[in-house]
């Protein structure tokens, strides 16, 4: 049990690197097994048969009001149900058959002009010289933006988009009070009314868009999806769809304003940029922890664990763990190592890997071609990181970008 923000932070670890324990270890208030070793996180995803993935918030958070949060959804929406991340086979199986006909890796190339297109646009808003807020205006909005456009959303209703996403992740974050959770709920239940009129409407789906390729696998044989479902998928997507992104580019833009000599290294050599992007995922994973059960008693290293315990994977530690990794922080020289875990393993392996990377790799070279250099307007130290023990990203970023000489 998860139970308040205080016992938050000794899970999170968004205060500085883990000790990387070899061993899983028990925090005492929560009774939660932390894995922060590499090769036992690597262990727990490769085995779903034996951990399982069907954790629920009611089972984290003690003060999570499950009776008001169902109430909600049976007077304004419909019960979300179990699609991907929470989720284990052979349910997981039909949808994750059904996604990976849309996420393919050709996909992310088709659709990489509409996606330098939105960097050029929200760059052009940026003016050299003066303090801009890089979070606010390119690391959020780009991936906002081509997510919209993908579930066939107009520019007009992108608030909506990103109002309905932040209360989801605020409430899967486990620090949310009672009203979050509420306000999630109430947001979820808008989310669905809106996608329903999407769903039912064919005009209002793009051709090729994400809305459009999955309404249609979920009338074909062997893959229908039910209304419930359809929705609950969509929103699954919807908030991997640009929350992890946004936290990779931001932490990317302040390592290119803090790595002296980083971005002429990378304009220099094009091929050094897909190098430094899987840097940045692995030393600053957006995804910091996921949650497993132990299905059955099993032993985890040297640890016997009891069928019902819950387990929390600190991703971020395990991709700086030095018997796996020589370096925990970033430099000028990017070292490209794809062994991280910042997209997951196995069969959980994040979907959107592909189009994640096609972004991050697209948005940096953007702002290689914008700006000359990066300078952050204020002190390292007083820059905040959301507080979650689920994701990690920078909350703002004020940046001063230098332009090209003429």
């Amino acid at each position: 049990m998860i139970p308040g923000p205080d016992t938050l932070q000794a899970l999170a670890g968004w205060e500085g690197p883990s000790s990387h324990d070899v061993e899983p270890w028990r925090c005492p208030r929560t009774q939660v097994w932390v894995v922060e070793s590499d090769a036992l996180v690597r262990e727990v995803l490769s085995h779903p048969e034996h951990y399982s993935s069907k954790v629920s918030l009611s089972a984290l958070d003690p003060g999570f009001p499950a009776a008001e949060v169902e109430a909600i959804h049976r007077a304004e929406g419909v019960r979300f149900t179990r699609t991907l991340q929470t989720n284990d086979s052979p349910d997981h199986r039909r949808f994750r058959s059904l996604v990976d006909k849309v996420f393919t890796p050709s996909r992310a190339e088709a659709i990489a002009p509409e996606i330098r297109g939105l960097c050029r646009e929200l760059l052009s808003a940026w003016p050299g010289g003066l303090v801009f807020d890089a979070v606010a205006g390119y690391a959020m909005p780009l991936p906002l933006e081509l997510i919209a456009q993908q579930l066939g959303v107009p520019r007009e209703d992108h608030a909506l988009l990103r109002s309905w996403s932040d209360a989801a992740i605020t409430a899967i974050g486990l620090g949310a009070t009672r009203e979050q959770h509420l306000d999630a709920a109430r947001q979820a239940a808008a989310f669905q009314r809106y996608f329903r009129g999407v769903l039912g409407d064919p005009l209002r789906r793009p051709e090729g868009s994400l809305i459009a390729l999955i309404a249609a696998a979920a009338g074909e044989e062997g893959s229908r999806l039910d209304e419930a479902e359809q929705l609950s998928l969509l929103h699954t997507l919807m908030i991997a769809g640009h929350e992890t992104t946004a936290s990779t580019l931001a932490s990317a833009m302040l390592a290119l304003a803090t790595c002296e000599g980083l971005m002429d290294r990378l304009r220099g050599e094009g091929a050094l940029v897909k190098r430094f992007v899987e840097d940045v995922l692995r030393i600053h994973a957006p995804v910091q922890g996921l949650f497993r059960r132990v299905r059955e008693p099993a032993r985890l290293g040297d640890v016997d664990l009891a069928a019902g315990d819950l387990l929390c994977l600190r991703l971020g530690a395990a991709n700086r763990d030095p018997a796996r990794h020589a370096s925990s922080e970033l430099s000028s020289v990017p070292m490209g190592g794809l062994n991280h875990l910042s997209f997951g393993l196995g069969l959980h392996h994040c979907i959107g890997a592909a189009l994640a990377r096609k972004e991050l790799v697209l948005a940096v070279e953007a702002l290689l071609g914008r700006f000359q250099s990066l300078r952050l307007a204020v002190p390292l130290e007083s820059l905040g990181y959301t507080r979650s023990v689920m994701t990690r990203g920078l909350i703002a970023l004020p940046l001063i970008g230098v332009e090209h000489a003429a």
